[in-house]
């Protein structure tokens, strides 16, 4: 087959061997992507989604019955006794914002088990000092470290939760920007296990992004009340443009619905302005769209642990999320690594990704993102903060037979500067 891209035959030649070795893994992915795939389809059946279904609403959007049955969807494949899944939220963040504002009150504790939260999370919660921060509403935070090699403090969780007895228990999936494993479904079943038996009033509510339709289980199902994540990651399939999702326990999804519009109007409310085809196209190959995220991922580990580079996951590991975190240990080879993402990627290859401060982070970051959607974290992207140990985190793509292309060209880009 022609190089089309002029890779360098090292690269070529362990780029096969990767391959070679992500064989196994590979087969795996598929029985995941057939089974989630299969659940989608039949919820669209189960709801009887019709092409009339995609037409929209405007004004206040009552009775829009595309966007009701949207909302059905998404609770039947993950699980879930409701579901919000509106093109209303803004970010996964703001996801997560709604949800939070809407369950806590003041004089509430949030206990976040799985150390400090995302950067963009820590404004809301007012860990970050922030004028309308959950802390400015009088809601109390604190937190349960990580033990040294970034797993989860089950031991401490079962002491503070004894303790505190939060009216929240706060869980983050996937690992930001720091380099502790992502967590699966049985790290969250063990979280659960303690948090229940210990405070059975206790909401437990998981940050998803990323996660999505990676493992056969939904997270709802192994003891997590509610969750919330972004559409334009995993859940959206590459082909919503933009929203979010918060997926539970009905009561808790109604609270949210009050914090998304109005307390009374809640879920009844909200035009959708003929976006819903591309909702439901999004939503239905989300599972394949989430597959070949997760080898772009596999293959990505296996290549740079050939090249001889720390990465976390290894590719023989199974993964809670789409992430791949590289350490690179230098600045120079984490903005290469970044150039040769977007070179390889299908919009705006032609530019070259430069770091610089961005809002909710304390350092300059680079960001390579060749996407159809702006900030798009299912198709491919490479960002990473310009302070040590200079890790890239390496999201998507919707499309492995190019993501490996975008993946190779980062691997000689960064093998220059060697």
């Amino acid at each position: 087959m022609k190089n089309l891209f002029e890779i360098d035959e090292k690269i070529l030649t362990a780029a096969d061997k990767a391959l070679e070795m992500c064989k196994e893994h590979f087969e795996e992915i598929e029985r995941v992507k057939e089974y989630n795939q299969q659940k989608m389809l039949k919820a669209f059946q189960k709801y009887r989604v019709s092409e009339s279904m995609f037409a929209g609403s405007t004004g206040y959007g009552y009775d829009d019955r595309g966007r009701d049955t949207l909302d059905r969807i998404y609770a039947y494949v993950f699980d879930a006794e409701d579901a919000l899944a509106r093109q209303h939220f803004l970010s996964g963040t703001h996801t997560l914002a709604v949800a939070l504002f809407g369950i806590l009150r003041p004089g509430d504790e949030m206990l976040s088990v799985t150390g400090t939260p995302y950067d963009t999370i820590q404004p809301v919660i007012g860990i970050t000092p922030c004028s309308g921060s959950l802390a400015d509403f009088g809601v109390k935070y604190s937190e349960v470290a990580l033990l040294p090699d970034g797993t989860v403090d089950l031991e401490g969780i079962k002491k503070s939760v004894s303790e505190k007895k939060p009216k929240m228990v706060y869980i983050q999936r996937s690992k930001g920007y720091s380099q502790r494993p992502s967590l699966r479904n049985r790290e969250i079943e063990a979280i659960c296990d303690i948090v229940k038996p210990l405070s059975p009033e206790t909401i437990i509510m998981l940050d998803n992004c990323y996660g999505e339709f990676t493992e056969y289980e939904s997270p709802l199902s192994v003891g997590v009340d509610v969750m919330a994540g972004s559409m334009i990651k995993n859940a959206g399939g590459g082909i919503a443009p933009t929203g979010g999702y918060i997926a539970g326990r009905a009561d808790l999804i109604e609270l949210c619905a009050y914090r998304l519009t109005t307390p009374g109007t809640g879920r009844e409310l909200g035009c959708t302005l003929g976006m819903l085809r591309e909702m439901y196209l999004g939503a239905y190959h989300a599972p394949v769209a989430t597959a070949e995220a997760i080898k772009t991922a596999v293959f990505a580990s296996a290549l740079f642990e050939l090249l001889g580079y720390d990465v976390e996951p290894s590719y023989q590991k199974k993964r809670g999320d789409i992430i791949d975190v590289i350490t690179l240990g230098d600045p120079e080879k984490l903005c290469a690594f970044c150039r040769g993402i977007q070179s390889g990627s299908p919009i705006d290859s032609f530019v070259t990704p430069q770091p610089s401060p961005m809002p909710g982070y304390d350092s300059d970051v680079i960001m390579a993102a060749g996407a159809f959607t702006l900030g798009s974290s299912i198709e491919i992207s490479a960002d990473g903060p310009l302070r040590e140990p200079y890790a890239v985190y390496l999201q998507g793509g919707i499309s492995f037979a190019t993501a490996k292309i975008s993946v190779m060209l980062a691997a000689q880009e960064v093998e220059k500067v060697r």
